[in-house]
């Protein structure tokens, strides 16, 4: 399910790539939900639990790690966070 809202994101360029990018979309309320990796760094995901239970904000985890998750957006680099966009 995750792979596939990744894939229709990234064809609608509705995709959000990066901790930084991602967290200050959140801080401006202009994403849906969050997907991270099994192998996100604690203090970010401590970061994202802090909005989704404040703020509603949804989280989502992807079942592989950051290389892997780069690999599903096309990108030849490790990807912690991304972002839907509204």
């Amino acid at each position: 399910m995750v792979e596939k809202d990744i894939k229709n994101a990234l064809k609608e360029k509705k995709l959000i790539i990066g901790s930084e990018s991602v967290l200050r979309n959140i801080k401006s309320v202009s994403v849906s939900y969050v997907i991270y990796p099994i192998n996100c760094r604690e203090d970010v995901l401590k970061e994202l639990k802090y909005y989704s239970k404040n703020f509603g904000l949804d989280i989502r985890k992807f079942k592989g790690n950051s290389r892997q998750l780069g690999e599903l957006c096309g990108k030849p680099f490790n990807v912690m966070l991304l972002g839907i966009k509204k």
